[in-house]
């Protein structure tokens, strides 16, 4: 499991046209009266949860943010894109090189006063995500999740393979990515919200639909790419036909790119006062 530093460059623009911005609002007011804050974020990748989330949280507020990634290639290219920080708010940072599939979760998220994460969860397993609700409900700190794939993927004008495609990337999404067993991939945010409401949580989710339109070409064939991708892995391992990614390739390169919709869902989670 592991992401590329120019595919987060590409994506990073469109996950923040994307966010569901009522959840950020009502996550500012729940933090409304706080001088301070502490910031986990989990899977941090490049620091573009921090870059985009940061000056929502209110300018008065002091922010201490702690970046969990695994891959020290994406910690140095996010030390470099923090160089300077974001404008309109208090902000410290901090990296922490650990991977999330072995990580005790319990001392990451020690302190923290919000735990944050972006497209994430649809990765992991059942195990992994009750092992989290757990620990967030232990730490007592809200959690906003952003931009789960929900399994929707609509591309106008339409090809004839689009459905077979897309119905193959959520299977091939569904394997175990080392979180906590097979992937719940598009299950995963309601799972996760109900693993929350177990523990008290006040739960809200929201739609994040990446709108793509033709005028952004590197986007669309970024996205082909990806979707073929998973498909060479299913036709090596035997469970798609070995004529689905030439067949796909060829009708979205006839169709042209369009309009596509890629479906997403935040998540914010409340927890209970204390007693």
């Amino acid at each position: 499991m592991g992401f590329d530093p120019d595919w987060l460059a590409l994506r990073a623009g469109f996950d923040t046209a994307a966010r569901a911005t009522a959840l950020e609002a009502r996550l500012a007011r729940h933090l409304a009266g706080r001088h301070d804050v502490r910031v986990v974020d989990l899977g941090a990748g490049t620091g573009a949860g921090l870059v985009h989330l940061a000056p929502r949280l209110g300018a008065q507020l002091r922010q201490s943010w702690c970046l969990v990634e695994r891959d020290p290639v994406l910690i140095a290219a996010g030390r470099a894109r923090l160089a300077v920080q974001p404008e309109a708010a208090d902000v410290t940072v901090d990296w922490l090189e650990a991977d999330l599939a072995t990580a005790d979760l319990a001392p990451v998220l020690e302190g923290a006063d919000l735990v944050h994460f972006t497209a994430l969860i649809d990765l992991a397993g059942r195990v992994w995500l009750e092992d989290l609700a757990g620990a967030l409900a232990r730490s007592g700190a809200p959690v906003l999740g952003a931009l789960t794939w929900d399994g929707r993927m609509v591309w106008d004008p339409a090809a004839a393979t689009d459905a077979d495609a897309v119905a193959g990337f959520a299977r091939h999404q569904r394997r175990d990515k080392g979180l906590g067993g097979p992937a719940l991939g598009p299950d995963a945010a309601p799972y996760f919200a109900e693993a929350l409401r177990r523990h008290g949580f006040e739960v809200t989710l929201a739609r994040s639909d990446w709108v793509i339109g033709p005028d952004h070409p590197a986007m669309h064939q970024a996205m082909v790419d990806g979707v073929a991708g998973a498909l060479v892995d299913l036709v090596d391992g035997g469970e798609a036909p070995a004529g689905l990614v030439a067949d796909f390739r060829a009708g979205r390169a006839a169709a042209g790119p369009g309009r596509l919709v890629v479906g997403h869902l935040d998540l914010l989670g409340i927890p209970p006062s204390p007693a």
